[in-house]
């Protein structure tokens, strides 16, 4: 089967969103509980520690100065609302094993209906749960590399932050010091993403070390097709391109009162639902590729023995 190119993959990702929205909806729901519980105990922190200090206050409208002021005086809390992240983060990443399991046997089985499409997502997120568990500690090695270089470019980025008095001037160290380690994550993601469409797509050769073989497979895979990482690299650039968009509709409007904070609640998870479409897209693009790629091959059985 010849390979699909970008074009063709971008239309069955697009093709994939519209088909399964409600699958896109559900995900989005799982999302928000797990921000929203996070950010209300972040918000309980901050409260409780800075409701009746005016210099954070400052900080919050922007004053880089002010906010560095508060923070350095108030490691507890840093480190609390540290802890919450690191909880909300491996919360989020046990429940993903789940839903990108369900996601991926949707986008392979291609159910009708929304009854067959709940008992398609529910049975693949069961079936798979373990392994891609088992997949996310063969990530962890991949992971060093890109944990090497966020730790030189945050080393480079604290030299910088003593000097800069605002965001604007933090624009051109943040680049420098984040984008590497961001460029090695699309990479090891990328890699990780054509693991988990093997593992759904094709039974592993080796039961017991399927995870370790999807992702050398991928490996492979992924620096063979520059196409791989290119199309994750266009989800980044959306991603990007949406966040802006974001930015530019809530510069200069003050969204004071219950109306404006509505409006910005609602502006804000629009935001978040048309990046996690987007996502989606992008490995409904993922599976539509990883159709075409050959079975691993399988040993020959021995003939039998003749009496």
């Amino acid at each position: 089967m010849t390979p699909p190119g970008l074009r063709a993959i971008v239309i069955a990702g697009a093709r994939a969103v519209s088909r399964y929205t409600g699958v896109v909806l559900a995900l989005f729901v799982v999302h928000a509980l797990v921000a929203w519980g996070a950010g209300l105990v972040v918000m309980r922190i901050l409260a409780d520690a800075f409701a009746d200090k005016p210099l954070f206050d400052e900080g919050v409208d922007g004053d880089l100065v002010a906010l560095l002021e508060i923070v350095r005086d108030s490691s507890a809390v840093v480190g609390a609302i540290g802890a919450v992240a690191i909880g909300a983060v491996m919360t989020w990443i046990v429940v993903s094993w789940f839903l990108a399991g369900g996601l991926l046997a949707v986008l392979v089985e291609r159910p009708r209906g929304r009854a067959e499409t709940a008992r398609c997502f529910g049975a693949g997120g069961a079936a798979h749960f373990l392994v891609f568990a088992r997949l996310g500690l063969v990530s962890l090695l991949y992971h060093v590399p890109v944990l090497f270089l966020l730790g030189l470019g945050l080393g480079h980025l604290e030299a910088r932050l003593e000097h800069a008095l605002t965001v604007r001037e933090l624009i051109a160290p943040l680049l420098v010091g984040l984008l590497p380690a961001a460029l090695a994550h699309v990479l090891v993601s990328t890699v990780i993403d054509h693991a988990r469409a093997e593992l759904v797509l094709r039974r592993p050769v080796l039961p017991g070390l399927g995870a370790i073989q999807a992702a050398v497979r991928a490996s492979g895979f992924v620096l063979r097709r520059p196409l791989t990482w290119c199309h994750v690299l266009l989800y980044w650039l959306v991603f990007v391109a949406i966040s802006l968009g974001f930015a530019w509709l809530a510069h200069g409007h003050a969204m004071l009162g219950l109306s404006g904070a509505l409006a910005l609640f609602v502006l804000r998870q629009g935001v978040v639902l048309a990046r996690l479409a987007a996502r989606v897209a992008v490995v409904a693009g993922q599976v539509e590729l990883a159709m075409t790629r050959p079975p691993p091959p399988r040993p020959i059985a021995p003939p039998p023995a003749t009496p």
